[in-house]
């Protein structure tokens, strides 16, 4: 059983991509990867703004660390993607674009990318969220274990999921697997951190923010 987490895209971002999805299943000629490798960089960083950057620019504390961390791991993402999308024809793109359409929706005329949670994961941070509301801070390691958790099935199904379909040579996916790696524990170190940092009900703003991008029925069992 899962739950869903959908994360709002631009319409420009999002119509982007539909046109190049349309192209690629039109068997257009013109080259795609140039156009899909960026917009996959900006679909990217919007969902990092919008599920964290948020959140850590309007920190009462200026939490400079994180802002860089973010930075880092965007920047990483901009030099890439693109980069990696780039070596492949229109045909080879296809699959993995008509899969990544499938994560994508449109409800009330906005677009969304979504990938799914287990639920077990979810509520195991329901559950964290709860008792730190409560002041118990020794919920504050395992909610944050939780989280990140969470982000990660997010990066399998929107990242790994996608480039392991594409089927990249040995030397270019050993690059890319240590660029996921390296981005990623950039972003989960700087998760473990914030135990060090902030107070348990401090650090739920950041479970809350996060927990408004789920399904209406995990959203009912977090009020």
């Amino acid at each position: 059983m899962t739950y869903t987490v959908s994360l709002k895209l631009k319409p420009e971002t999002y119509q982007q991509f539909q046109t190049i999805h349309s192209k690629l299943n039109n068997a257009e000629r013109e080259p795609q990867a140039k156009l899909l490798g960026d917009n996959f960089a900006t679909i990217a960083c919007e969902i990092i703004d919008q599920a964290f950057g948020q959140l850590v620019d309007q920190s009462s504390s200026g939490d400079k660390d994180s802002q860089k961390a973010l930075k880092q791991v965007k920047d990483a993402i901009i030099k890439y993607m693109p980069w990696s999308v780039s070596f492949f024809g229109n045909d080879r793109l296809l699959p993995m674009v008509n899969h990544v359409n499938t994560l994508m929706y449109k409800q009330n005329d906005q677009g969304y990318i979504s990938y799914q949670v287990d639920k077990v994961l979810v509520n195991e941070l329901l559950g964290c969220a709860e008792k730190m509301r409560e002041g118990q801070s020794q919920y504050v390691v395992p909610g944050l274990k939780a989280f990140t958790k969470v982000v990660d099935q997010g990066v399998t199904s929107l990242v790994r999921e996608p480039k392991k379909m594409l089927k990249f040579n040995v030397v270019v996916n050993k690059t890319l697997d240590g660029v996921i790696a390296l981005t990623t524990q950039i972003g989960y170190k700087r998760f473990e951190k914030l135990s060090t940092l902030y107070d348990a009900q401090t650090i739920t703003r950041y479970f809350d923010h996060f927990l408004v991008f789920l399904d209406n029925d995990a959203k009912n069992k977090a009020s």
